[in-house]
């Protein structure tokens, strides 16, 4: 990824959710981001997940938009030797997941769990910085495990292992995703302290929030998940596109519909169907009523679930 004058657009992994079907979806409507990440592939000594949803991500992947192969795990050898794997692939990079907040992630010492063990932290990243080409390397992080005070001695670890780029959560994980916790003061520290461009991640739910992070907070872009889940116009708004019509919100939930049927419907039953699509909706009901989302939650067919979205 080339960082320039203008600021980068990038989806947030979210395992199950900003999957190809997503990614396909962005395509059709017209508001595709810079840059993709996957959900990740869980590493170890013994095996590596090679998930069959993330590699179509990868393999699949017909947008144009290049893509980053993210990796969690606690150990440099078997992160590294899954890394080499993965860029025989064609992927745009390699990127550590050092913020997943999963409990059963986090027991196992990865995702935001290397953030407690800043020996484990180091040794993994220079274990991938030796493997990864330049221009290929970047870390999602969140800025400590309990306390942000801990986040100037993680940048010190990050910037000692150069990545080329860096994207920050602006919580702890002890934060998890509770509302009106993110700290955009440790995104900026990180800003001023990394050599690399910083993307800033966290609650950009709205065309004003990111804007307002990429005017005074993190100028080399910004990583949008559930937001773009909720409003998947917002990377055309952006750009100066405009805000999406009643209309063209149905057009999302209609080609959402089309695109998860398009991958699943050799595996799943309809009433699967329906359940794979509440994943995304989880992110939408509050843009309807109460009664609305009472029915969605409970719907078994996907027409039934369509007439309630588009009307």
């Amino acid at each position: 990824m080339i960082f320039g004058n203008t600021a980068i657009t990038a989806l947030a992994p979210m395992q199950d959710v900003t999957d190809l079907a997503f990614m396909r979806v962005l395509a059709r409507i017209g508001s595709l981001p810079d840059l993709f990440v996957t959900a990740y592939f869980r590493s170890t000594s013994t095996t590596c997940a090679i998930a069959e949803a993330n590699l179509r991500c990868i393999e699949e992947n017909e947008t144009g938009v290049p893509i980053l192969a993210q990796l969690a795990g606690s150990e440099a050898a078997p992160l590294m030797r899954d890394a080499e794997r993965l860029l025989q692939l064609p992927i745009d990079g390699i990127n550590l997941n050092a913020g997943c907040p999963a409990p059963l992630v986090n027991r196992h010492g990865a995702g935001a769990g290397l953030l407690r063990d800043p020996k484990a932290l180091q040794s993994v990243l220079q274990g991938l910085r030796s493997v990864v080409p330049p221009g290929k390397f970047s870390i999602k992080c969140r800025t400590g495990w309990q306390d942000a005070a801990e986040f100037p001695a993680l940048l010190e670890l990050l910037a000692a292992a150069t990545p080329d780029y860096a994207m920050v959560h602006g919580r702890t994980r002890n934060d998890l995703y509770k509302p009106n916790t993110v700290c955009t003061e440790t995104v900026q520290l990180a800003v001023r302290r990394l050599p690399c461009p910083v993307m800033g991640n966290g609650d950009i739910c709205t065309v004003e929030d990111a804007n307002h992070w990429l005017s005074t907070i993190s100028p080399a872009g910004v990583m949008i998940g559930r937001g773009a889940v909720r409003n998947p116009y917002i990377f055309r708004q952006i750009r100066g596109g405009a805000a999406p019509t009643a209309e063209e919100m149905k057009l999302y939930y209609r080609i959402l519909a089309e695109e998860t049927d398009r991958i699943l419907h050799t595996k799943r039953t309809p009433a699967g169907h329906c359940n794979r699509m509440k994943k995304y909706l989880a992110y939408c009901y509050a843009d309807f009523t109460a009664e609305q989302e009472y029915t969605l939650r409970r719907c078994t067919n996907i027409d039934d679930m369509l007439r309630i979205l588009c009307g």
